[in-house]
């Protein structure tokens, strides 16, 4: 096996398994032989140290919260953001999460899904000096408080995520089943729904029963699961040109995969990565495009992201009406002062060989296809 010139980001602490319980990584190092590569053995012994804390903390937080937990409702139902990664589900997610009576998951809810109640008036306020402004692949605003993707937390609660297979790299089709959940056992499914139903309800419980705008790229094939637990759920998919949409990506997997490796990957990993984020994608749309039927009418806006760009209130306001959410009226200068505060943000200009473009053409043609995207078109 070739091994890389140079390993990147070799001491970055952004790993999304931080803040598991101790118990859940030991059980996620035994599934996977604990092969750990010794290039990354502190960025083991990293998570080893969060994870005590966060397993402390996690059972003083069940002790205090334990019963109101139980009683909390999920109701109103979560609002679901879908989509591609770097089609601008991002953007959708902080578009409806920050309104009244709206939540949504925050980094540091998803990276302590244990024990976020208790801490959060303390452990942010000390550690706020750890994040850049930014995240490292785009110009998207981060910090404790800013929205984040569920999956991270189901991924530490669960060990059912896709988002494993960026990490152990030996076993990665190993966790391809966690896309759908289509191949996964009953257990699996009646696991992920309840630790699902437990993180929403926590964040409610945090925030006076909000209703949760939820995004996570995955959930975009998970439609069936979805609506399992909540059978009138809302949904908001948001699509973009799909070469844009894989140059995005791979640029965006540039720097999150090196930052969570815990092995050491081939020396051809690009080329390995470009074939997988293909893969990846043609798996996600492919359910999409066939499960969208299931939800009931009314119940599914799609949104193309060259619509939304500039028009923003215009579409938040119609998906309000449609989906008979309340307090537009409340809403729309809030709207407007997030808007405001996004004045002078560029996009990444990015490119793709020939090559790619034939592949994306070639893997993803039911993409052009379903959205009335031109073949032809360049970035």
């Amino acid at each position: 096996m070739k091994r890389p010139v140079e390993i990147q980001k070799r001491w970055s602490t952004d790993q999304l398994i931080t803040g598991i319980e101790i118990g859940d990584w030991l059980k996620l190092l035994r599934m996977n032989g604990f092969a750990v590569a010794p290039e990354y053995l502190h960025r083991a012994a990293w998570i080893t140290a969060w994870s005590v804390g966060a397993a402390a903390f996690g059972r003083l937080e069940d002790a205090r919260f334990g019963r109101r937990l139980a009683a909390q409702e999920i109701d109103p139902t979560p609002l679901f953001v879908l989509g591609h990664w770097r089609s601008g589900t991002t953007h959708v997610h902080n578009l409806f999460g920050r309104l009244p009576d709206h939540t949504y998951p925050t980094v540091y809810q998803v990276i302590f899904p244990t024990s976020f109640l208790s801490t959060r008036n303390v452990l942010p306020r000390l550690t706020a000096g750890l994040f850049d402004e930014t995240r490292t692949y785009d110009a998207v605003k981060q910090g404790w408080d800013e929205a984040a993707e569920d999956e991270i937390a189901l991924a530490k609660l669960t060990g059912l995520s896709p988002y494993l297979s960026f990490m152990f790299l030996e076993h990665r089709n190993t966790y391809e089943r966690y896309i759908d959940f289509l191949g996964a056992s009953s257990e699996e499914r009646e696991r992920w729904k309840e630790s699902f139903r437990y993180f929403v309800k926590k964040i409610m419980l945090g925030t006076g029963g909000k209703r949760v705008v939820i995004k996570s790229c995955p959930h975009t094939a998970r439609i069936r699961l979805l609506l399992e637990m909540f059978p009138d759920a809302k949904f908001i998919f948001i699509h973009r040109n799909p070469y844009q949409v894989f140059a995005s990506t791979l640029h965006m997997r540039s720097h999150t995969d090196w930052e969570n490796f815990f092995q050491v990957p081939e020396g051809d990993w690009e080329q390995i990565r470009e074939r997988e984020t293909l893969h990846l994608g043609a798996h996600i749309f492919d359910r999409y495009l066939e499960d969208r039927r299931l939800i009931p009418e009314g119940n599914l806006v799609e949104l193309a992201y060259t619509d939304l760009i500039g028009h923003e209130e215009a579409h938040v306001e119609r998906i309000f009406q449609q989906f008979g959410l309340p307090g537009w009226r409340r809403c729309q200068p809030v709207l407007r002062r997030y808007l405001d505060g996004l004045k002078g943000y560029r996009t990444n200009k990015l490119q793709i060989s020939d090559q790619q473009r034939d592949a994306v053409r070639r893997e993803w043609h039911h993409v052009f296809e379903a959205f009335g995207y031109p073949e032809d078109i360049a970035l």
